[in-house]
């Protein structure tokens, strides 16, 4: 990879040159394209150093006393900045237990295909008309370590060296960050540690810490942004957005409203948008945070993000209400199926 690794030595004009080149090719060309399988993510990815550099767009990166190979997919679909918008996903392949670490409930785990993640960044980068950057959270999307790091102080560690070294290799002046659930709590955590973040929308996050036993292992102690309210509140270069489904079963939206709450408290007024998922669990609100960070990178009113959002939340309204009347003309159906005829002839000898 000796092309990317001496973007440093390059001027400003041809690292953007640079970024737009490379950035098409990789996105919009759909070159490259990879499934990842859910049954290798459960055991957790290792990758060489070797195999890093030969893989485009990674970072080869020492955190905390450990290498990560950490990857990234870079789009500007839409145009090119110096501030790009950041997507931070959420969590993926189930449940597990933080004393024995194992998975507990794997039926919510998935294959990932790299296609479902250029699509959405070309959207973003579309929408907020600059750069686009999805990061792979670690041990997801080919990113090396185990997903069971999750939320840890290990994860934060390293999602800022990541951030350092691609504000090194392409000039970048700071961050945009457009989080779902898992990832808005690792960009609550960036929140409090950096000063180079502009917009940052958190859609359907928990921000509290895990319950776990106390470790010495950063991989298994877990941040909590509650207890950072006031360097949050300090830092006024942010500007901080919530989306929140009321109806919301994976992180209720007490949970989310807490954090709101206490910020508000402390004196930062955030806007929250109430929006409606089409999903059966109403946490998939990623639609509505990329036209919230689109919105605010393009320092759109409060009042015309809000308009945006409503008419996305009326059609999803309306096709949930469709999928109800569906779903219940399907029981009535089967149970209508299931009772004797009133007509029918009574069986067994006379």
């Amino acid at each position: 990879m000796p092309m990317l690794m001496s973007m440093h030595s390059m001027s400003a004009v041809m690292r953007r040159a640079f970024l737009v080149l490379f950035g098409a090719l990789i996105t919009e060309s759909g070159v490259n394209a990879e499934i990842f399988k859910k049954e290798d993510l459960m055991r957790g990815t290792t990758i060489t150093h070797a195999q890093c550099e030969a893989t485009a767009q990674t970072l080869w990166l020492n955190v905390d006393g450990r290498d990560f190979c950490v990857r990234y997919y870079l789009s500007t679909a839409g145009g090119e900045g110096a501030r790009p918008a950041v997507i931070l996903q959420g969590d993926q392949l189930g449940k597990f237990n933080v004393k024995t670490l194992t998975w507990t409930d794997t039926s919510e785990a998935k294959d990932r295909d790299t296609n479902d993640i250029v699509r959405e960044l070309d959207l973003l980068s579309k929408l907020a008309k600059t750069t686009a950057i999805h990061l792979g959270r670690i041990g997801l999307d080919g990113t090396s370590g185990s997903h069971m790091a999750r939320g840890s102080q290990l994860e934060l560690d390293l999602a800022n060296a990541a951030l350092d070294a691609l504000k090194q290799r392409y000039g970048f002046e700071g961050f945009h960050l457009a989080g779902q659930s898992g990832g808005s709590r690792l960009s609550a955590g960036l929140l409090w540690t950096r000063h180079d973040i502009s917009c940052v929308v958190l859609g359907s996050g928990r921000f509290d810490a895990f319950e776990a036993p106390k470790s010495k292992d950063l991989a298994r102690t877990f941040f909590d942004s509650t207890q950072h309210i006031a360097q949050i509140v300090q830092n006024r270069d942010a500007h901080l957005y919530f989306v929140t489904d009321k109806a919301d079963k994976r992180v209720p939206a007490s949970h989310q409203n807490g954090f709101v709450d206490k910020l508000r408290h402390a004196g930062r007024q955030v806007p929250q948008f109430f929006v409606e998922a089409t999903d059966d669990l109403h946490h998939g609100v990623f639609l509505y945070t990329e036209i919230t960070t689109a919105g605010c990178i393009l320092d759109r009113p409060q009042e015309e993000i809000a308009r945006a959002l409503a008419t996305v939340t009326k059609r999803n309204a309306e096709r949930n209400e469709q999928r109800r009347r569906e779903i219940g003309a399907k029981a009535s159906i089967l149970a209508a199926a299931r009772q004797p005829s009133e007509n029918a002839e009574p069986s067994g000898k006379p």
